[in-house]
């Protein structure tokens, strides 16, 4: 959604007031856990993939370099995910390699495969959310 609206020279929508951090993953880092995960001789495990350290909406705003409008959060929005990887790292000798600034910065280069995505604004996203404030009450 962040990459249409750079493009389009639009606003990045954030959620409420951007402070909610998520545990992004650049997507070569995921590939090589699933080798990793699918070379290994243990079987009927579970894993936990992620950075291990949580980033700001409002740090990949400031890397996006774009204007940004504040929006209701949806209720049962999470205000942090985190994810615990210390068992991947234990058992597979795995861990991240690409920095969240580096993985902004690769996706940033290849935006351009985002110019067929739709465009979301403050009022589509109000209608495409409207059953959760409906059923799940207002956080504002």
């Amino acid at each position: 959604m962040f990459l249409k609206q750079k493009l389009e020279g639009k606003p990045l929508t954030v959620g409420d007031d951007g402070t909610q951090r998520r545990d992004f993953l650049y997507v070569t880092d995921v590939v090589q856990a699933f080798l990793k995960a699918a070379e290994t001789s243990l079987t009927g495990e579970i894993w936990n993939l992620g950075s291990g350290n949580p980033q700001s909406v409002n740090h990949l705003v400031e890397l996006l370099g774009q204007d940004r409008v504040e929006i209701p959060t949806r209720p049962g929005e999470p205000e942090v995910t985190w994810v615990d990887i210390s068992k991947i790292s234990r058992d597979l000798d795995w861990k991240p390699t690409v920095s969240f600034e580096d993985g902004v910065a690769k996706i940033v280069e290849d935006i351009e495969y985002w110019r067929q995505a739709p465009l979301w604004d403050a009022d589509s996203i109000a209608e495409a959310n409207k059953t959760w404030f409906d059923y799940l009450g207002d956080t504002r």
